[in-house]
């Protein structure tokens, strides 16, 4: 083995690829890249690698944590240290006989000349957001008889274009001239990915900022981009076979399995160009209302230790992510949590157990996010004044105690991953090591039942069914769900997004159209099967397509708070776990809530068609369910991919209480 660098040894391995005298010539020629970030820096070390060791690189930034994701130079060493000097030397341990002319100021008007100064082939490696100096680059090199190439990573795929000598520029391609700058960023996303193959791997548009010039981007598409871009740069210094320039490009699309070769005659002037063009500009000018999953988060480490927690503990569940609770700061690790309940306004939490079971949630969302901070959280109910607008409250005050000795909960990381999948789900059984950490995740005395037989879902699912007419035809009910369904969106800080349903378009059109008013309800109930479609699609086929349905019992029958506040942290942290074995879940507390009610004689509607349909669906649970009495959660669980579509959380600004307002 030679640990002594020789030329001619290091890039033996390209030939055949390449021959002997194509691998000199490699050698003498000269790459300008621009941009040493998510693309830039891999193209460099892919190209020493090919054997090329004369190069001009423009770099003014620093490398940060949020780099990490993307970017080959991102390291916890690196952070804080310019990108250009990290590129230099991680090129030169490959190579460590390379010419490099460094340009620490970026790529200005000023040093462009000297930037392509004597350069065979320019590699566009700048954030998408920096279009005049772009721009201005390729102009140089078309007018400097430059080979230009741009591979741009598209969420997990990578689409390229050449600009070459004599053949149409980047501006005449693109068409930027005289238009908005937010414009300019359309056309130059249409001109780059006209295929639009990644379309259905954007799980959330709203990642998509141009008003604060972010975007969404990941490893695969900057490691394919590079692989690709490289190759170009091979085929045009080698002058090796026909090249792929203006106004043809190509994208692959590594997620969807898919690869387009498009003809764009006359680029963005193209009608069909223009055509999405003027589609997306008004998608974008129409306001909108998805809430976006992250929320308004301060940086992290301007927040205190109660603020992490918080943050963090926000994405327990509730009912309808109602999130009855709010807060106020104490200190800097102590907090007051003021618990409401829904009972005023949902007939799903009269008796208020279902909120309390919310609360739950959150006390051991909170454990568990302390954990990470290895603090341990101290709660204790205390009385103190509710804030105006939050009678009828429980008030926690939580003291978090630095202890050495405290880990991270193993179920953190799937604090803010956990969802409900109301769509149907994987049948494969479960296995008995998974039934198994399910069960054992969960507090002593706590149980779990499983009904997994085709026969046991479908008398599940028939239960769900039976249940689903009895809320569907009560007016107290409608009200409720009037409320809690954000129509139209993906995500809702405060609702329940109508992507997250389960239901098809034309069943939401019309569920939306009725819900105006409880005439029409009435009128589809009554008339045209109007429960039928939502019934079938959110309860009987879900029901059915799924790995099992399950009960979750505590050892004893639930009566008093803290029997449902140490219910809620058990369902939590079975949640919790099923994300960890990536199954997905969906609760059926209908049944349980009209059960007790009945057994507990609590009014919830005066229609008695309804009182009689809702007892006749508690025999059926009841005959179903042996283990009734100490239940207190029920639900499905599948194998499946996450849903898209979720309830998020409000931002902290939201759930934290100013002084003003918690002392008022």
């Amino acid at each position: 083995m030679n640990t002594h660098f020789d030329y001619d040894l290091a890039f033996s391995r390209n030939i055949g690829w390449v021959t002997s005298t194509e691998q000199q010539v490699l050698k003498r020629k000269k790459v300008a890249i621009a941009g040493l970030g998510g693309v830039g820096g891999s193209h460099l070390l892919a190209l020493v690698r090919l054997g090329i060791t004369r190069f001009n690189l423009a770099d003014f930034d620093e490398f940060g944590c949020e780099n990490t994701n993307r970017q080959v130079g991102a390291t916890t060493a690196s952070y804080g240290k310019k990108k250009l000097d990290t590129m230099i030397n991680m090129a030169r341990e490959i190579n460590p006989d390379i010419e490099i002319t460094g340009f620490s100021e970026g790529v200005t008007e000023h040093n462009l000349t000297e930037f392509l100064a004597d350069v065979d082939c320019y590699i566009d490696a700048l954030d998408f957001f920096v279009l005049n100096i772009r721009r201005r680059v390729f102009a140089q090199c078309y007018d400097l008889g430059i080979p230009a190439t741009t591979a741009a990573p598209i969420g997990m795929g990578t689409a390229y274009i050449n600009f070459l000598p004599g053949k149409m520029s980047f501006e005449q391609y693109f068409d930027l001239a005289g238009y908005t700058e937010c414009d300019q960023y359309i056309r130059f996303y249409l001109g780059l990915t006209p295929a639009n193959l990644q379309k259905s791997a954007l799980v959330d548009p709203s990642t998509v900022d141009l008003a604060n010039k972010k975007g969404p981007s990941t490893v695969v598409g900057c490691q394919l981009a590079t692989g690709v871009a490289v190759a170009q740069v091979a085929k045009i210094l080698l002058n090796r076979g026909p090249v792929i320039c203006a106004p043809r490009s190509l994208h692959f699309d590594a997620f969807s399995n898919k690869m387009k070769k498009v003809w764009r005659p006359a680029g963005n002037r193209n009608p069909l160009q223009q055509f999405l063009f003027k589609l997306i500009r008004k998608k974008l000018q129409t306001p909108r209302h998805d809430a976006k999953p992250s929320g308004s988060v301060p940086a992290s480490n301007a927040m205190t230790t109660a603020e992490k927690v918080i943050e963090l503990a926000k994405w327990a569940p509730s009912g309808d992510n109602t999130q009855p609770w709010r807060f106020k700061l104490l200190s800097d690790t102590t907090f007051i949590i003021y618990a409401s309940n829904t009972s005023e306004h949902s007939v799903y939490d009269l008796d208020g157990h279902s909120s309390e079971l919310a609360h739950g949630m959150l006390l051991e969302a909170i454990d568990i996010a302390a954990s990470r901070y290895h603090c341990r959280a101290v709660v204790k109910q205390t009385e103190t004044q509710a804030p105006a607008g939050l009678a009828n409250t429980l008030h926690y005050q939580v003291e978090l105690e630095l202890d050495s000795n405290v880990k991270p909960d193993p179920l953190l990381p799937y604090v803010k991953t956990r969802t409900v999948q109301r769509r149907p789900m994987g049948t494969r059984a479960l296995t008995d090591e998974e039934k198994a950490a399910l069960q054992q995740c969960l507090p002593a005395g706590f149980k779990l039942h499983f009904y997994e037989s085709l026969a046991q879902k479908w008398r599940c699912a028939w239960l769900n069914f039976k249940n689903a007419k009895t809320r569907l035809t009560m007016k107290e009910a409608y009200h409720v769900h009037k409320e809690i369904i954000d129509w139209g969106q993906q995500f809702s800080d405060s609702k329940i997004p109508e992507q997250a349903l389960g239901i098809d378009k034309g069943t939401g059109q019309l569920m939306q159209w009725a819900f105006k008013k409880w005439s029409r309800v009435a009128f589809l109930n009554r008339y045209l099967f109007g429960t039928l479609a939502p019934r079938i699609q959110l309860d009987l086929l879900p029901g059915i397509c799924s790995s099992a349905h399950f009960t979750l019992c505590a050892p004893h029958p639930a009566e008093l708070q803290n029997d449902y506040l140490a219910a809620g942290r058990a369902i939590y942290r079975f949640w919790l776990m099923t994300d960890a074995l990536q199954l997905g879940l969906q609760p059926g507390l209908t049944p349980v809530i009209f059960s007790r009610y009945l057994d507990n004689d609590v009014t919830f509607t005066d229609d008695q068609s309804v009182c009689r349909r809702a007892k006749a669906c508690q025999r059926l649970y009841k005959s179903f369910i042996p283990e009734h009495k100490n239940l207190v959660f029920m639900g499905r669980v599948g194998r499946t991919a996450p849903p898209v579509s979720r309830s998020v959380r409000r931002s902290l600004t939201t759930l934290v209480l100013s002084d003003n307002a918690a002392d008022s």
